[in-house]
């Protein structure tokens, strides 16, 4: 029971242990998820080839959509 406290007092005290860092800048803009839907479609590690992929698919739904 002890390890189940400190264990949810670790993530209590680490708010950013689940989301992105602070310097994590989302190519779409505010509101706007083909970058993350990119992300989700090709699941693994997360490597700048892929941030280039993704954030090349955002351009182009961006543009399909007529958003940009």
């Amino acid at each position: 029971m002890m390890k189940f406290i400190i264990l949810i007092a670790s993530f209590v005290s680490s708010p950013n242990i689940f989301a992105c860092s602070d310097n994590y800048v989302d190519p779409d803009g505010k509101n706007v998820f083909f970058y993350e839907e990119c992300l989700h479609m090709n699941r693994g590690k997360f490597t700048e080839k892929l941030h280039q992929k993704c954030k090349n698919y955002s351009t182009q739904q961006m543009i399909k959509n007529k958003m940009i």
